[in-house]
């Protein structure tokens, strides 16, 4: 798998260095301070650096569907991604009090999956459950919007999430869904709980089969003439008032 950028690679090379084979550089006369990092790390670590010029390292990618961040100048190659089981989660987070575990329904889009995971890592939740089919895979356009946060958090894929539910309710876990028509907002909910919060997809929300197993179904307050968020902002939204009220004083 590639990961592309100066974030996600140093990110990487920081959490996981033995993920590298190598690492190819585009040729600068003045790299930044970033670049420095990722070269010196990589030397301490005994990881291959390839330094290409200009015309090489574009002729060296297929630019049609790795362009994002191809012009640092910056390309990790690491092992595929592993994920961790559900049931690692949990155990996991048995150490924790009032863990957040977040479920996406069918989100499809990397560049969501990937600003969800960076809000999820920032705002303190402790789990990620991705579906096994309908869903984006952490690649590396995942990895380069979440500025490499994929690495600070678990992420399990379940081929079943009503299963996952159940698991979760069984382990203590209370489920909390989203629906733009919900009476009960954000505000009104009390978060200090073990949670498992679904996030669903922009066309179509948290599917009907999973709401039948929350607890409790809210939304975010809006007003003006736009009805919803964008999924990632929205994930944001609701992970930043469970962090609020995990830390008030």
């Amino acid at each position: 798998m590639l990961v592309i950028g100066k974030n996600p690679v140093l990110e990487t090379l920081k959490a996981n260095p033995s993920e590298f084979n190598k690492i190819v550089l585009l040729k600068k006369i003045k790299p930044d301070n970033k670049l420095k990092s990722i070269v010196k790390i990589a030397e301490e670590k005994s990881i291959n650096v390839v330094y290409l010029n200009y015309f090489e390292f574009k002729n060296f990618f297929d630019n049609k569907s790795k362009d994002e961040g191809i012009d640092q100048g910056v390309i990790g190659f690491i092992r595929d991604y592993s994920y961790k089981s559900l049931r690692e989660i949990t155990e996991e987070n048995k150490k924790i009090k009032n863990p957040v575990i977040i479920l996406l329904d069918q989100i499809t889009d990397p560049h969501n999956l990937g600003a969800i995971i960076r809000s999820a890592v920032c705002l303190g939740a402790d789990g990620i459950v991705i579906p096994r089919h309908n869903s984006a895979e952490i690649n590396h356009t995942v990895l380069k919007t979440s500025s490499g946060a994929v690495n600070y958090i678990s992420i399990a894929k379940e081929t079943n999430l009503t299963n996952s539910l159940l698991f979760l309710k069984n382990n203590g876990y209370w489920i909390a869904g989203t629906d733009l028509n919900a009476k009960q907002t954000i505000f009104d909910t009390d978060f200090n709980i073990p949670l498992a919060l679904i996030i669903g997809s922009e066309g179509r929300g948290v599917r009907d089969n999973l709401k039948k197993q929350c607890d409790i179904i809210v939304r975010i307050p809006m007003t003006g003439k736009i009805g919803s968020l964008n999924a990632s902002v929205s994930a944001g939204v609701f992970l930043y008032e469970i962090f609020r009220q995990k830390n008030l004083k």
